[in-house]
């Protein structure tokens, strides 16, 4: 790390920043303190995980759900393979509860970040793609 990110990350403005970027440095080196005048104006804080995206996303698979007869299909259709039926919702309920464990269980009350999440547990997310792409096939 050079010496000005140091000193900028500890708390220099950014007119010290954009003096840095002015000078002759290496492309690595503008790049690396364009990162930072990035981190220091979203306040190097992650997005929450309740936006407003993630909110519509829900109700737009909610009313998707609702308006298409996929529920009544599923339950009273008698061609329908329940064997199956029930070992892919037992794959894809694998694949929530990671979901849930995760975002709620490690991000909120253990404080662990997204970008650590392989490093405190390097199963889960290989396990919650796996039991998704089968749940799915099925």
């Amino acid at each position: 790390m050079l010496d000005s990110e140091l000193k900028f990350r500890s708390g220099n403005t950014s007119n010290e920043l954009s003096q840095l970027s002015s000078t002759n440095c290496p492309n690595n080196d503008k790049k690396e303190v364009n990162i930072i005048h990035k981190q220091q104006q979203t306040g190097g804080q992650q997005q929450s995980t309740l936006s407003l995206e993630n909110i519509c996303w829900l109700i737009a698979s909610g009313a998707c759900l609702y308006y298409s007869d996929i529920v009544k299909v599923i339950f009273w259709e008698e061609k329908i393979n329940k064997k199956l039926l029930y070992s892919s919702f037992s794959l894809i309920s694998v694949n929530i509860l990671i979901g849930i464990y995760l975002i709620i269980y490690l991000t909120n009350y253990k404080k662990i970040p997204s970008s650590k999440w392989n490093d405190y547990n390097p199963l889960l997310i290989p396990i919650a793609t796996g039991a998704f792409i089968f749940g799915s096939v099925l």
